[in-house]
């Protein structure tokens, strides 16, 4: 027997979706900063010292040195200004059903991935961040490059808690009918 259903397709009420530009977004450890001035200060340290030595040893550059140096500096400055904007501009949340995470100056992006399609998570932590005692986070969708989110400058505490929280709540989505010890 052949049971017929009916379609519908009902406009949906826009003021009740939930508002997630109003959620109270968990920023980088200050000390984050510090790493992203080291990194800074090692990029623009080797540059420096490649063109210092294209100036001192190569006849031709020479004449260029009255534009190539206050170039350099207007570089320096400028990615120290935009990185320190961008440091504040940083966000993220873990909610009950999604992970947020907000960042971007010029082009503001806002990635909310739904738990149900994080395949796995990555706990990072490179040299400096171990010095500093930060991770970062790396959430791999099974949506692609696009829904992935890298969660940097957590403390590695939090970090860790966030991760087993997070494989938690997986683990809880995969096999609904296992009760949560933590409850």
């Amino acid at each position: 027997m052949h049971t017929e259903t009916t379609f519908t397709n009902e406009v949906i009420n826009l003021d009740l979706l939930p508002n997630y530009e109003n959620i109270q977004l968990s920023r980088p450890h200050r000390d984050y900063w510090k790493i992203i001035c080291i990194n800074l200060l090692i990029f623009f340290g080797l540059l420096g010292i490649t063109m210092g030595i294209l100036l001192f040893f190569v006849d031709e550059v020479k004449p260029n040195a009255k534009w190539i140096i206050p170039v350099y500096i207007i570089l320096l400055t400028s990615f120290f200004l935009l990185f320190r904007v961008s440091f504040k501009k940083r966000g993220y949340a873990i909610r009950t059903h999604d992970v947020i995470y907000k960042s971007g100056i010029i082009a503001e992006s806002t990635t909310i991935v739904p738990l149900n399609r994080i395949q796995h998570i990555e706990l990072n932590e490179g040299l400096f961040s171990r010095i500093y005692q930060l991770g970062s986070l790396q959430l791999f969708t099974a949506g692609g490059q696009t829904g992935h989110i890298h969660i940097s400058g957590i403390a590695i505490d939090e970090a860790k808690r966030i991760r087993d929280l997070l494989l938690n709540k997986l683990e809880q989505l995969e096999n609904p009918t296992e009760l949560n010890p933590n409850e």
